[in-house]
C-alpha cells in the first residue's frame, strides 16, 4: 500500500458557535509562532467556504481560523 502526501492541505478540526455568528478551524502548531506567523496571511478554504486569520493560543499552541455561520464571506478576490 502507497499514501501520498496531499499539497496545500492541512488538518483541521471545525467548531461553531452560532452565538457569536463564526464558525472556527483550529490547527495544531507544535512550533508556536514560528509555525503560526506562516499561516497569519493565508485563506482557508473548508467544506467550499473561506476562513481567515483569526488569532492563536501560545498556551496550546493552536492558531484559529473563521467564517460568518453559513454567511457572507470576510474574503475578497484580488484582480
Amino acid at each position: 500500500m502507497n499514501a501520498t502526501i496531499s499539497k496545500n492541505e492541512i488538518a483541521v478540526t471545525y467548531s461553531s458557535r452560532p452565538e457569536v455568528n463564526r464558525d472556527y478551524l483550529t490547527i495544531d502548531c507544535p512550533n508556536g509562532w514560528d509555525d503560526v506567523q506562516k499561516l497569519t496571511n493565508k485563506v482557508l478554504t473548508y467544506d467550499g467556504r473561506k476562513f481567515t486569520f483569526a488569532g492563536w493560543n501560545s498556551d496550546r499552541n493552536e492558531c484559529f481560523f473563521c467564517a460568518r455561520c453559513g454567511g457572507s464571506q470576510f474574503v475578497a478576490k484580488i484582480g
